[in-house]
């Protein structure tokens, strides 16, 4: 019996950790080949051998998202290794530099600011172009990229960061509106606070743990709670679903609350 993306090509940015690898491990146990697209080698292939060691298929691909032809590289390797994509699930970011290095906008060093496009926007133009290239020419292809619930509301002290995810979810609407007619479908998650590693040294830290509960209706999200909807999204379960941004956040967006979360998050 097949899993629910049985024999699809699953390219998966930021693989090595968090919700990368939450959704590599969960797609390749309902059946898919994955690609674990990852910057840290060594992350990556660890990911690789957990996912080969439960009788999963998986590879382990080199990226770093900021490169053209870093990208361009990894997706020529995925067609030469499975020979079509199927699906992406981008999610590469640097967590530490978000959380550490972004702030109000009249504080903001503008290289921070340059990074942080390059980095999560044009990350995502890159990867969406050259996978979308090889979907187009297939007439098929499931992409997911992940959002924030950052961009959909305020938070104080992640301008750049939010300004970045917001061209993430315009872009998910207009590049689903030009691809589909392809057979592409393009679609965002928007997670709020997630137990991801980074965070997780952060809410080791006294009251952390408290800040962040007040924030949610329901128990901070780990990895593995966002990757099942990840597999919907790949799955032709969600055949009509397309230009859509989805929150996943324990009820994060559901009530309001007045509280500097990156103020206390950095200690500012």
């Amino acid at each position: 019996m097949g899993g629910r993306v049985q024999g699809k090509v699953a390219v998966v940015t930021g693989g090595g950790s968090g919700m990368g690898r939450a959704g590599a491990t969960l797609l390749a146990a309902e059946g898919a080949k994955v690609v674990v697209a990852e910057i840290d080698a060594e992350k990556g292939r660890r990911v690789v051998e957990a996912i080969v060691r439960k009788g999963g298929k998986a590879t382990f691909i080199p990226v770093d998202v900021v490169s053209t032809e870093s990208v361009r590289a990894m997706v020529a390797q995925a067609l030469s290794t499975y020979g079509r994509i199927d699906v992406l699930y981008h999610n590469a970011v640097d967590a530490r530099f978000v959380n550490t290095q972004d702030r109000r906008l009249t504080e903001l060093p503008e290289e921070t600011w340059n990074r942080m496009i390059d980095l999560v926007l044009g990350g995502t133009y890159r990867c969406c172009k050259f996978v979308g290239q090889q979907m187009i020419a297939q007439r098929s292809g499931s992409i997911i990229l992940t959002a924030t619930t950052d961009a959909l509301i305020g938070c104080p002290g992640l301008d750049s960061y939010t300004a970045a995810k917001g061209g993430v979810v315009a872009l998910t609407r207009s590049f689903a509106a030009g691809v589909g007619k392809d057979g592409v479908r393009v679609n965002a998650i928007c997670p709020s606070f997630v137990t991801t590693e980074p965070q997780l040294e952060w809410l080791q830290k006294p009251g952390s743990q408290t800040v962040m509960e007040t924030l949610h209706l329901l128990p901070i999200p780990t990895p593995e709670q966002i990757a099942p909807f990840v597999v919907y999204l790949a799955s032709d379960e969600s055949a009509a679903v397309t230009g859509g941004i989805f929150p996943i956040d324990s009820g994060y967006m559901a009530f309001k609350a007045n509280i500097d979360i990156m103020g206390a998050v950095s200690g500012r």
